[in-house]
């Protein structure tokens, strides 16, 4: 995991304080007593977290305006998931139960572009079969899986190909059923809802396991860079 940065606790208390859904008046010197931390200490912090793009500010006299930006958001909310996973015992492992459902095929379509492809043997160790197991989950589970947006994760570099543009997504190292080596996908552009989980493999994992639609499935998400054998 990336060593968390000093200015964490600067942005912390900005998104405590309401910056991520408003423009967020304040003095260095009003925020510098809150942390405990000198104003030149607090000054650092902004401009660093502003060269970082995790806030924007405006200035207006001896006063700054200060708004997290979305990126500042997933950064905050990155911790908390760690923290909360931490705390619950379940820091690297997320379990998620799923029923199995037909999707219109788009998944099959894009890891196996050759752009993607690559990067999944790179990164899983494994070229995945050229189909994605949709699994959705309930209501219980969505508030897990919304953790997945924000945790490290194992990044794909957008690329272009053909005269298109294919944007950049993350995945995660996974398992299903405890048996069979796969990938949690989270994609960006994509018209699933929070309430379903992609999964690659390099198996046709409904032949495999002999699935339907409407059969419940297991699967083991990974977070961080780690596998199972790590665990």
């Amino acid at each position: 995991m990336a060593k968390t940065p000093a200015y964490m606790w600067t942005l912390i208390e900005l998104y405590q304080r309401g910056a991520a859904t408003r423009t967020l008046d304040l003095s260095t010197s009003e925020l510098a007593s809150e942390l405990g931390l000198s104003q030149q200490g607090v000054s650092k912090h902004l401009l660093q977290l502003e060269k970082d793009g995790l806030i924007e500010r405006k200035r207006s006299g001896r006063r700054t305006g200060v708004l997290v930006s979305r990126a500042g958001t997933d950064r905050v909310l990155s911790v908390y998931s760690r923290l909360k996973m931490a705390i619950e015992g379940k820091a690297g492992v997320l379990d998620f139960h799923g029923t199995l459902f037909t999707g219109l095929g788009e998944g099959g379509y894009y890891i196996s572009l050759v752009g993607y492809k690559q990067q999944f043997v790179k990164l899983l160790g494994f070229e995945p079969f050229p189909g994605t197991l949709n699994l959705t989950i309930g209501p219980a589970e969505i508030e897990l899986r919304k953790q997945l947006n924000y945790l490290d994760a194992l990044e794909l570099s957008g690329f272009s190909q053909g005269g298109r543009t294919y944007g950049p997504a993350k995945c995660f190292k996974a398992k299903v059923e405890s048996k069979y080596d796969a990938g949690a996908l989270i994609i960006e552009r994509t018209h699933h809802r929070e309430s379903v989980l992609e999964m690659i493999s390099p198996l046709d994992l409904r032949k495999a396991l002999s699935l339907k639609d409407g059969d419940q499935v297991h699967v083991t998400v990974y977070t961080g860079d780690r596998g199972p054998a790590d665990r």
